[in-house]
């Protein structure tokens, strides 16, 4: 296992974005639908562990009613419209919106319904149009991957999530080289890698307990919950790495992302985190193959220290040039208008990376604008960088061994805590 670099020293805590573990031997610079139900199944058949409102499985948006269990509230609604597997509602089985047809892509392939979609904007899928499409100028844009998670969507089970998700980085390592708590645990042991200097039983990946499961789905959603390795234990500690997660990485990628790859991107994500715990870490970001303080573009993250315990995150490109300084995080959404009382990460939100082809970029939280600037998809993030392919990174974890207030222990009672995620959606033109 290649050694991890150092996170860099911080201003004030939160701090932004730590610098993630690089491998040695990448280069450095200048070298089926069901009733809707709240309900998750497993495939041991576990039920969710009991947890306080909001109930995992449920969903509103925030200012909207009680959710009913499986349906779904928009933003400001009182009622909740029709579950995912209505048609038009871009689930299993659904058209969705207007984006990804033949007619927006000049004569490319009909949209297939209720499928996944295999990234090629010549061959769409079927699904809603994106949630700030009316925002950005220009064409519409042509849905190529629709990760819809739930037995109504696209994403059903965990033959679906093997299919198209790694429990690794873009690196093959479980907890970012040894720096995050939480391991990532692998669905059964021929999916498990090898994992030293992690201090676990004969270096491997854990793998998932039915009876403790890492990943549950509901109707409309996946629950990745964060659980201590062993039923017996007492304690969990970040630097001992005895907690496992749900995380996951897209197999697919982009060979590169701005004006090297000459495609303009809009990458959308609905999750919250509706049992959490201090020391989570939760993040939605995207890097490459190689990275050496960039290019990275953390669409979301957060962690649970002790005066941010799960109301605010930061927003911001690695290696590019950000307009909102989110060095203190409740002061950037300030900046960007998010009212203190729409920042609760226990509820539904949407986050939204738009990034064109100019390489100019912006970041929408909920319709809220949170970050702009400019990003060079290369190795650094340089205007003459190494060109880097681009991964999706989805990290539901806890605990961090380089940031001091989640470098913690807790007793083992206190989990699991838990990560739940609607949809995530790419979208190119």
């Amino acid at each position: 296992m290649p050694t991890p670099i150092a996170t860099k020293p911080e201003a004030q805590s939160p701090v932004a974005q730590n610098e993630p573990f690089v491998p040695t031997d990448a280069p450095a610079a200048g070298s089926g639908t069901s009733e809707a139900s709240s309900t998750p199944s497993t495939a041991g058949g576990s039920a969710q562990a009991g947890s306080s409102a909001p109930v995992a499985g449920q969903r509103a948006e925030a200012g909207s009613s009680a959710p009913v269990a499986g349906q779904r509230a928009e933003a400001g609604s009182t009622a909740p419209v029709a579950s995912r597997s209505a048609a038009g509602a871009g689930g299993k089985g659904g058209t969705g919106g207007a984006a990804g047809t033949s007619a927006a892509n000049g004569g490319s392939a009909a949209p297939q319904p209720g499928s996944i979609g295999n990234g090629d904007i010549g061959d769409p899928v079927a699904g809603p149009a994106p949630r700030d499409a009316a925002k950005v100028q220009g064409a519409p844009f042509v849905l190529v991957k629709n990760w819809d998670f739930g037995t109504n969507g696209t994403i059903r089970d965990i033959r679906d999530l093997n299919s198209e998700f790694l429990y690794t980085d873009q690196w093959g390592t479980i907890a970012n080289g040894s720096n995050y708590g939480a391991v990532i645990v692998a669905p059964s042991a021929d999916l498990a890698v090898g994992a030293s200097n992690l201090g676990l039983p004969n270096n491997k990946q854990p793998v998932e307990d039915p009876a403790r499961p890492t990943r549950e789905w509901t109707a409309n959603s996946l629950l990745a919950h964060v659980r201590p390795l062993s039923a017996t234990q007492s304690t969990v500690s970040a630097s001992k790495h005895d907690a496992g997660c749900g995380s996951f990485t897209a197999k697919w990628k982009l060979p590169s992302g701005g004006a090297r790859l000459g495609q303009d991107l809009l990458w959308e994500t609905r999750v919250r985190m509706p049992v959490p715990l201090a020391g989570y870490w939760y993040a939605i970001w995207t890097a490459g193959q190689q990275w050496d303080h960039g290019a990275e573009m953390d669409v979301m993250e957060s962690f649970g220290a002790p005066h941010i315990p799960h109301n605010a995150f930061h927003t911001n490109s690695v290696g590019g040039s950000d307009v909102i300084d989110f060095s203190a995080w409740p002061e950037g959404l300030d900046a960007g208008g998010v009212p203190a009382t729409a920042r609760d990460l226990t509820q539904w939100h949407t986050w939204t990376w738009v990034y064109l082809k100019d390489d100019s970029f912006v970041v929408y939280y909920d319709g809220y604008e949170v970050q702009r600037g400019t990003l060079h998809w290369t190795l650094g993030g340089g205007s003459s960088g190494a060109k880097i392919d681009m991964s999706f990174l989805f990290d539901f974890g806890w605990g961090h061994t380089q940031v001091s207030d989640v470098n913690i222990s807790l007793p083992a009672s206190k989990f699991p805590l838990t990560y739940e995620i609607d949809y995530s959606r790419v979208y190119l033109r």
